[in-house]
């Protein structure tokens, strides 16, 4: 799989936020949606900060005007799903890192009490009372298969808002967006999770199949 790569001296910081979200939710879109749920993004994040910080806006920006005048119906359509989306892979997230112990040396992993083995549905059973369903089934099939191709970006992003006492994962879409530091720290998770997640002898999913993504 081709390796995406991040250059900001290309891209303002909300349209590498734009671009990473949009890998995220719509891994195996084409390149069409991707193109247009990432420009929508970018509308999305200009108001955003500009709700945040008034002052931004009475200053000059270097902004394109296909973002800021993208219309709110095209940004409705290309967003409806993205808040499911972005939640469904927060909860990926949190199974993956539960593979990432297994490529570290000499770590021994500990389950917690209702989990006897490392297997996915007994890591869906886990993270249940987190999505709208009530079958580990579902968590596997809805939630994480759809969410493999990004499983490393998500467990990255996990560990993030971890660090960084970001809970609330709405917080962490709006932060992925129009932070820079918090975009090159998940980009660098991100890679860095992936030769773990090639060691794990349970993920039982192949890891070139994995999205790349790298700073330039």
């Amino acid at each position: 799989m081709s390796v995406r790569l991040i250059d900001f001296r290309r891209l303002a910081v909300y349209e590498a936020g734009a671009l990473l979200v949009t890998l995220l939710a719509f891994p195996d879109a084409s390149d069409e949606t991707q193109g247009n749920v990432q420009a929508s993004l970018c509308n999305y994040a200009l108001k955003v900060r500009s709700a945040i910080e008034p002052d931004w806006t009475i200053l000059p920006q270097p902004i394109k005007p296909f973002y800021a005048f993208r219309s709110e119906r095209d940004c409705n359509r290309d967003l409806r799903t993205l808040v499911r989306r972005w939640r469904d892979r927060m909860v990926a997230g949190r199974m993956g890192i539960a593979f990432l112990k297994e490529g570290l040396p000499g770590q021994v992993l500990e389950f917690p009490p209702t989990v006897k083995r490392l297997s996915i549905n007994q890591l869906a059973e886990l993270v249940l009372d987190d999505t709208r369903f009530t079958d580990p089934h579902n968590v596997e099939t809805r939630i994480w298969r759809p969410s493999r191709p990004v499983v490393h970006l998500a467990s990255a992003i996990q560990v993030y808002l971890t660090l960084t006492e970001a809970g609330n994962p709405l917080i962490g879409l709006e932060m992925l967006l129009l932070n820079r530091a918090m975009i090159e720290s998940v980009i660098q998770g991100a890679a860095y999770h992936e030769t773990l997640m090639a060691q794990s002898r349970h993920l039982r999913f192949d890891p070139e199949k994995l999205i790349k993504i790298r700073l330039a």
